[in-house]
């Protein structure tokens, strides 16, 4: 490797991560769409011809690099300036049920060149795909049931784990040699797909030689290495930790691009296992490669490449910990760079070495650094064990965008799929299918006795998620269409020539269809309201409704006492029994419901900020909830209900059915961080362990499955109002790091609405030690 002093590529990094914060238009996906239009029905095969304009995009693609880069290759071209979560004019109230892929168009500004005739025509091209024609479709026969938001579906783009270890280790010439005499459509696409990322090393290459031709010796010298590089990789093995990362960072870049635009929450899975075979250097070089390698995550001025995870930690078969000398000299660039993206997630156990916990203090205490999602390894042993997963897998549980479970490179999880909102589902039991938001009959469901709320509430459930299921099959067959031969090659296709996105054969080992289920702790605190209501005020019965529909105006009396009912998150056995309840109903109506190959659907309690965009649709609740409050989020009490501290609401906690989400679920913690005494990050680390993760995730009390998802915030509101008040005092950088769900992102980039659902959730009375 080129010779460098200590810190030089480090501070080539940060230059870098600056230079792309600069960009503010992201063209390169319209440039894709745009040779997808003008080359693509050249072959019969979706495959073939899919994989054809993957390589014509590669071949015309503009392309740069540098003088900062060490490593050639961008997902630049593969994103739009779209997620509405990071765009400063996003309104909770602008969500509707609808998922046009079309609107995508609106995020480009025309300009000389390109115009908006230019973009029009690839609009319009785009509209008449099968693709948006069959999705729309779908979206037209359940408006009803999804313009207020009973329940949503989506086309799921990204959301996977390939496994690059093969390619890593032999390269794709070998690859392509191995598939090249198999028969189908689906293994001469990939064939061709492969070529790819051959090309754009070589157009790299080139780039590089031209500017060699006139770099100072210093650059030289870095420029001469890495054309070497590119002359190996990809087409052979990687011999070291350089070449690996090389070789990952550009088969990252052709999969993006193959899904352009958006593919969100594409995830590495074990960095720190993927990375450690080739690890020939000391800790601290590695740790400025890996600086390197966490930039190219980050895409233009937002870091618009959003929730793409790496895992550390972990497990193996035998419960034998899998840290490595990678773990921490991954852990030590994400802490220097403290960037936006990519999300760090890391796996614990109950051998992990108290050296982890350690090292994960500077995360947690130093304000505005990102912190990592925490998961039990060992509950996900068993819980993904349970449904089917087997043993020799098991250590390759890794985690696709915010916190959804996936198998490394063998499992499409299809895991955004479909959304389920249970208080809107509640409503509409309530008032026989009329929104208490805007007064239209949405549904031709009866009136519930409230005597009967329950049993009819469970009933109607199951009714909307059975709709829910078929409207999510005909967007995963409307994005069939869109075949992804290369991605395939990572998933399962190398080996039996089939599209990951095959709505009639299966190509990966495992497979099912996501549904995020919202809102358990407001519905279950609603019906124990009524309860409690029928009871203690029977007169009450009839002012209910009306109370709802007034969103409790002129009610002041009927609120107050609603609001006073036994709440989830106390440790009020009524309302944690009832919690449970409710979950374990949804957990078995979603597992009961078949996907498009037909594998159960996964119950997946979490809640990606949609508890605001679905609680915008949702009418006043009987728990004494406002219209158009937030839902509680994931598994989580609703914010202020839980006011007896964190010990109590993990003893709530603990009724829950963790062993029904293999799905995922999420949950999160707001500390205090003056609740810890330590004098070092080390030690302020230990004791979180101590005091946050063993009691929720290895409690002796706890039986059966444990918790397996937590993330945290470690800071006060009143911290947060003085970032927002000067930024420039107490976040220099410009960037402050905060999780928003599964994912972390500047908090300064965030619109208004979700800088203060942080601040609202950190919620400090249900999180007090």
């Amino acid at each position: 490797m080129f010779k460098f002093k200590k810190g030089e590529l480090t501070d080539m990094a940060k230059a870098l991560f600056a230079q792309e914060r600069a960009i503010k238009r992201l063209d390169g996906w319209f440039i894709a769409q745009e040779t997808i239009m003008k080359t693509s029905g050249k072959y019969k095969s979706k495959e073939i011809d899919k994989a054809n304009t993957l390589l014509e995009t590669v071949k015309i693609l503009p392309l740069s690099v540098s003088e900062n880069n060490i490593f050639v290759g961008t997902q630049r071209d593969s994103f739009a300036r779209s997620y509405a979560l990071i765009n400063p004019s996003f309104k909770v109230e602008e969500f509707n049920g609808d998922c046009d892929p079309t609107a995508v168009f609106n995020d480009i500004e025309p300009n000389k060149e390109f115009t908006s005739e230019r973009i029009q025509t690839v609009r319009q091209y785009m509209q008449n795909t099968d693709y948006v024609k069959t999705l729309s479709e779908v979206y037209k026969k359940y408006e009803s049931d999804t313009k207020e938001v009973a329940y949503f579906i989506e086309q799921v783009t990204g959301h996977l784990i390939p496994d690059f270890r093969y390619a890593l280790k032999h390269g794709v010439l070998k690859m392509i040699d191995g598939i090249k005499d198999k028969e189908g459509d689906g293994c001469r696409a990939m064939e061709l797909a492969l070529q790819s990322v051959i090309v754009l090393a070589d157009r790299y290459r080139e780039i590089l030689e031209n500017q060699l031709k006139d770099a100072p010796q210093n650059r030289a010298n870095q420029l001469e290495y890495m054309i070497k590089t590119l002359e190996r990789v990809p087409r052979r093995g990687a011999r070291g930790l350089f070449e690996a990362i090389q070789m990952f960072i550009l088969l990252w870049q052709v999969m993006c691009l193959e899904q352009a635009p958006n593919p969100f929450a594409f995830s590495v899975g074990n960095a720190d296992r993927i990375f450690a075979p080739y690890y020939d250097t000391d800790r601290e070089t590695a740790t400025e490669l890996f600086e390197h390698f966490l930039v190219f995550f980050n895409v233009a001025d937002r870091s618009w490449a959003i929730s793409q995870n790496i895992i550390l930690g972990g497990r193996d078969i035998d419960g034998s910990d899998l840290t490595n000398e990678v773990t921490y000299a991954i852990m030590d660039a994400y802490y220097n760079m403290n960037l936006p993206q990519p999300i760090l997630s890391v796996k614990l156990h109950k051998n992990t070495p108290k050296e982890f916990y350690e090292n994960m203090g500077k995360f947690l205490f130093t304000p505005g650094v990102l912190t990592p999602s925490f998961f039990n390894d060992d509950s996900l042993f068993e819980i993904l064990k349970s449904h089917g997963v087997d043993s020799e897998d098991l250590p390759d549980i890794s985690i696709a965008g915010c916190q959804e479970p996936l198998i490394m490179g063998k499992d499409n999880g299809n895991t955004t799929n479909s959304w389920l909102n249970l208080p809107k589902i509640l409503e509409l039991t309530i008032t026989g299918g009329v929104s208490l938001v805007t007064g239209e009959k949405l549904a031709d469901i009866k009136k519930a006795p409230l005597e009967n709320i329950k049993e009819e509430f469970f009933k109607n459930t199951k009714y909307f998620a059975e709709r829910m299921a078929d409207a999510a099959n005909g967007a995963s067959k409307a994005v069939s269409h869109l075949r992804v031969p290369f991605l395939s090659c990572f998933m399962g296709g190398f080996e039996n020539g089939i599209d990951v996105r095959d709505t009639k054969h299966q190509g990966t080992k495992y497979n099912g269809s996501g549904c995020l289920i919202h809102g358990i702790s407001v519905a279950a605190d609603s019906i124990v309201a009524i309860r409690h209501m029928l009871n203690e005020r029977p007169n009450d019965k009839d002012r209910l409704e009306q109370a709802l529909k007034a969103d409790f105006k002129g009610f002041d009396d009927l609120h107050g006492y609603l609001c006073k009912c036994p709440k989830y998150g106390n440790f009020i056995n009524e309302a944690d029994n009832e919690t449970a309840e409710v979950a374990n109903m949804a957990a078995d109506t979603v597992a009961s419901l078949k996907n498009y190959l037909g594998n159960s659907f996964r119950p997946d309690f979490s809640s990606p900020s949609t508890h605001l965009l679905y609680g915008y649709w949702v009418g006043a609740t009987p728990d004494g909830r406002h219209s158009r409050e937030m839902l509680g989020y994931g598994v989580d009490p609703l914010y202020g209900d839980a006011s007896n501290g964190m010990g109590y609401r993990v003893l709530s906690s603990f009724g829950l059915p963790y062993e029904k989400m293999n799905g995922g679920y999420a949950s999160h913690f707001g500390v205090d961080p003056n609740y810890f005494k330590g004098n070092t990050f080390e030690k302020k680390g230990a004791e979180f362990g101590e005091r946050i993760i063993k009691p929720l995730f290895f409690n002796e009390m706890k039986k059966g499955i444990s918790p397996f998802y937590l993330y945290v915030n470690v800071t006060t509101p009143q911290t947060l109002r003085k970032v927002l008040e000067n930024p420039k005092k107490y976040a220099p950088s410009g960037v402050y790091i905060m999780r928003i769900h599964g994912t972390f992102v500047n908090f300064l980039d965030l619109s208004p609405a979700i800088q203060q659902d942080i601040i609202k959730r950190l919620d400090p009375c249900s999180a007090s030690l």
